[in-house]
């Protein structure tokens, strides 16, 4: 029978054993693992060693090593000349040595959080995250599905432009500089945007920059720094031309700004964006409006209207000349707004007699827009001209029914004799007292245009709420101005006669 001798042992992974585990001399093993284990006393002080030909177990190492934490996440050993020094489980440790015996540990990233957070008071804000050994700002955090996201600073400035006068221009209207506006991110300052290289159009012309006269810029160019330049037109020499640079249209102009940066070693082309800049001209319009002609009855005529013309689309109005031309009367201004007077009058029957006026707009552009000055020509006409006529009803007092009123009783040259009461146009109610003077009774009579819906109820009483219906005689008139003009047709009218005893009567017709 051999002689066997067995050490304490484990074979579950990572168990250690403890320094009540073991007395001094006696050795355990862990044979998952194949580390071996003792039990050491320094200075009264218990610990448990790994024993192993090829790790050092820093959980387990002896006291009278010098390992400390040093301030830039280091660990740090000195070991005697010529000792050999191996580490267990070295994943996140990079580990160097010197000629001295100076044996390195470093603290890879993995072990290393990668946040970084700045202090206030009891806060604690997260600001920068590490990559690659360069931190960089963090420009927002937010939650998204459930997880952390962080937005890192990277270069990405703001490349605008502005323009004078503007962006939308007027057909005569001609560029007269542009501004470059750039913004530098201020949370990455080892790159910038730091000048103005070229302008290139998309649509439209623009001429080379050095053809600009260049301003100082606004700051010096720097990481974080924000600043404009601009560029003003030369006269003769730099332009911002539209696409169109002929006719009528306006056209537009689009072109890019393009820049240079210090990428934090040199200066080059800055492509990852341009400043775009769109300026649109407007394209011009005339236009000539009669103004409509209303009030008059129908037996009554216009002589004429005004008339306005109008143009949009210009800066200068001293770039367009206008013509009007008439037909069918005469104008009080062929170059602008005026009266238009008419060779016939318009009266209720001739409204359909053509009168119209012609408007022809020379538009000039200067050769400050386009390069070379043209002109361009709109015409435009208002082809009629509204005219409306009232058809007053009436009342008219005569001594019979046997005697109903004439048309020379009612029509005094283009209006009413002074003895008619006019009311509203085409009106078909009415409701009144009536005060009958003298002794002998009258007849009422209440004239209606013929052409509309009659009224057929007709009640007297001595008030509104002592009505009663009565009899009422009918008779047709044409009616027409004494002087009636060419063409001119009567209109018909129809009269209801009532007699009235004297003193006051309610009169209550619908």
């Amino acid at each position: 029978m051999s002689n066997l001798l067995k050490l304490k042992r484990s074979s579950v992974p990572g168990r250690l054993p403890q320094p009540g585990d073991l007395v001094l001399g006696e050795l355990a093993v862990n044979t998952y693992d194949g580390r071996l284990f003792i039990k050491t006393n320094v200075n009264g002080t218990e610990n448990i060693v790994t024993i192993s030909n090829n790790y050092y177990d820093l959980n387990h190492r002896p006291p009278e090593y010098d390992f400390k934490i040093a301030g830039d996440d280091s660990v740090q050993r000195t070991v005697s000349a010529g000792e050999t020094v191996k580490f267990l489980g070295s994943g996140g440790l990079s580990v160097t040595t010197d000629a001295e015996g100076n044996v390195n540990i470093t603290l890879s990233e993995s072990v290393l959080s990668p946040l970084v957070f700045s202090t206030s008071g009891n806060y604690k804000t997260l600001t920068g995250y590490t990559e690659s050994s360069v931190t960089y700002n963090v420009r927002t955090a937010s939650f998204y599905n459930n997880l952390l996201r962080l937005e890192l600073a990277t270069f990405t400035p703001l490349l605008t432009a502005t323009t004078l006068p503007g962006v939308s221009l007027n057909w005569d209207q001609p560029v007269t500089s542009f501004t470059a506006v750039v913004d530098n991110p201020s949370d990455f300052t080892t790159q910038y945007i730091n000048d103005v290289v070229s302008v290139t159009a998309q649509t439209g012309t623009v001429s080379a920059l050095n053809t600009f006269t260049a301003s100082s810029k606004s700051l010096i160019p720097g990481g974080g720094v924000d600043w404009t330049q601009t560029f003003t037109v030369f006269a003769g020499v730099s332009y911002i031309r539209p696409s169109s640079t002929s006719g009528i249209t306006g056209g537009s102009n689009t072109f890019l700004i393009n820049f240079s940066y210090f990428n934090g070693t040199t200066t080059v082309n800055y492509t990852a964006s341009t400043a775009s800049l769109t300026i649109n001209w407007a394209t011009p319009t005339n236009s000539i409006v009669m103004s409509d002609l209303t009030g008059n009855t129908f037996l009554q005529s216009y002589a004429s209207t005004s008339y306005t013309v109008s143009h949009s689309g210009l800066t200068n109005n001293a770039n367009v000349a206008h013509v009007v031309t008439p037909t069918g009367g005469s104008v009080t201004n062929s170059s602008g707004s005026g009266t238009f007077n008419f060779t016939n009058a318009i009266h209720k029957n001739n409204t359909a007699t053509s009168r119209s006026l012609l408007l022809t707009s020379t538009f000039t552009r200067p050769s400050t827009v386009t390069g070379t000055s043209y002109t361009a020509q709109l015409n435009t006409t208002d082809p009629s001209i509204s005219a409306s006529f009232t058809y007053p009803s009436f009342w008219i007092f005569t001594s019979s029914t046997s005697i109903p009123p004439t048309r020379a009783d009612i029509i005094n040259g283009t209006g009413f004799e002074s003895s008619v009461t006019v009311l509203g146009n085409q009106a078909i109610t009415f409701g009144q007292t009536i005060n009958v003077i003298g002794n002998i009774p009258k007849v009422f009579w209440f004239g209606v245009r013929n052409a509309i819906s009659q009224p057929t109820s007709f009640k007297t009483g001595a008030s509104l709420s002592l009505l009663v219906d009565v009899d009422y005689t009918m008779v047709s008139i044409n009616l027409e101005p004494d002087s009636p003009p060419a063409g001119y047709i009567p209109e018909s009218y129809k009269l209801y006669g009532i007699i009235l005893q004297p003193g006051n009567t309610y009169v209550s017709i619908s």
